[in-house]
């Protein structure tokens, strides 16, 4: 499997941000080194903004930036497949 950078990213892809396996739910247009993501916390949906930076996936901020996806409706689908689970 090829490595996912900002030039190849779709909406829908699974990456890896630091510790955690995300799904890409927003492409930022007017930055293309930085997307929104939802991950899992706790069995919390939490969507976050991560940048590529240095060869890697890492996440804008340093402490927590992210808000409660499954309570916003434009992130739905982006949670369903996060909770459907990643595929080998």
């Amino acid at each position: 499997m090829s490595k996912i950078t900002p030039e190849n990213i779709k909406l829908k892809d699974w990456i890896r941000v630091g510790a955690r396996d995300a799904v890409v739910c927003h492409i930022y247009e007017d930055e293309p080194n930085k997307i929104e993501i939802v991950y899992l916390d706790r069995n919390r949906a939490i969507n976050e903004d991560a940048q590529f930076s240095n060869g890697e996936w890492t996440f804008v901020y340093d402490g927590p930036g992210g808000g409660y996806a499954d309570n916003i409706p434009r992130l739905y689908e982006f949670v369903r497949v996060l909770r459907a689970g990643r595929k080998y």
